[in-house]
């Protein structure tokens, strides 16, 4: 019974002080991990895995083309993932000490959607909002619409109005031309 604790303590010990869900999961043998690889899956974490020739890497992200049986290959694949792991961790806590607390600069080049960053309720309620929005806009595409044929309407009178005076003008100048003579 002990050695069923100790096995489990040894499988399982670290998820006891995990504080939140990995970002990532980084595998060596993907035929001996394979229920840690669908538990990822079905949390949609990525996994990063050395996958040799006898293994199936469909359910895998990232995959590093490997001997995953030879130690030396290990060390190796493993010594160079830990070794870019810390660099970019030097990187960040570089970055973060350049810029104020609480800010948090995105990449300009980030593709992220609304969709990527909001919940089904949210989406719901903005794209009420955008239908509202529509409307109202194609209501007031009617109400320009009207409104300029108002316009249209009175400038053609105005035009029929300074036409007519301007014919009135013409009348009284040919009047005042028979008075002078």
């Amino acid at each position: 019974m002990t050695r069923k604790i100790e096995r489990l303590e040894m499988l399982l010990g670290g998820i006891r002080n995990m504080a939140q869900v990995p970002e990532l999961l980084f595998v060596v043998d993907v035929r001996r991990e394979d229920t840690s690889i669908h538990e990822a899956n079905l949390l949609e974490i990525p996994i990063v895995a050395m996958v040799d020739t006898n293994c199936d890497p469909r359910n895998i992200d990232f995959i590093i083309p490997s001997n995953d049986d030879a130690i030396r290959a290990i060390k190796l694949v493993v010594g160079k993932v830990a070794d870019a792991v810390l660099e970019g961790q030097a990187m960040r806590k570089d970055e973060e000490a350049e810029m104020p607390k609480g800010f948090m600069e995105y990449p300009s080049d980030a593709d992220l959607s609304d969709e990527d960053l909001l919940g089904a309720a949210t989406l719901a309620k903005l794209q009420t909002q955008r239908d509202e929005d529509a409307e109202a806009s194609e209501e007031f595409e009617d109400d320009i619409d009207v409104d300029d044929a108002e316009v249209d309407s009175e400038q053609e009178e105005e035009t029929d109005s300074e036409a007519e005076d301007e014919t009135l003008d013409e009348d009284d100048q040919e009047l005042l031309d028979e008075d002078e003579e």
